[in-house]
């Protein structure tokens, strides 16, 4: 998180000079103590963060992925008169973090023709333009990134 504040003080200065690198330091180190008293942030949960950072990535791209892949496969539905069949599809997975699940909802929302409609405990409700589109959601590639996330 230190890394962190300070790149954004570096950032918005607007130049990198020593005064302004120390002065960033300082600021950047009260801002961290302050989040570290207060908001229950620590070393150690910043490390495990970084651990899992590549994950993060990892996961970043196959979101990028999928989401190409979602829109190619849409274009028959756009411009070839393809017509959708619709489908609401309901499923449970076995994400253990808040934090997983509303990224996988998240996910579902960003792939173009599904929308989560609903997400309690660890049960989705999903809108899909199609059918085939909703196949596979409960163990699919977004399930199981952020399953590999979540292990310590």
């Amino acid at each position: 998180m230190f890394i962190l504040f300070f790149a954004v003080w570096i950032l918005l200065n607007g130049r990198f000079t020593l005064e302004t690198a120390l002065f960033g330091a300082v600021i950047s180190l009260l801002l961290y103590l302050f989040c570290c008293r207060f908001m229950h942030y620590s070393l150690a949960r910043d490390l495990e963060t970084a651990k899992r950072l590549p994950r993060l990535i990892s996961l970043f791209f196959v979101l990028v992925w999928e989401i190409m892949k979602a829109g190619f496969a849409l274009l028959p539905y756009i411009y070839g008169g393809k017509k959708p069949d619709p489908a609401v599809v309901r499923f449970k997975t076995n994400i253990q973090s808040d934090t997983g699940r509303v990224f996988l909802a998240n996910c579902i929302t960003m792939t173009p023709g599904t929308i989560t409609g609903s997400l309690k405990e660890s049960e989705y409700l999903v809108h899909c333009l199609d059918r085939s589109m909703g196949q596979g959601l409960e163990d699919g590639v977004f399930v199981k990134k952020i399953l590999r996330w979540e292990e310590k």
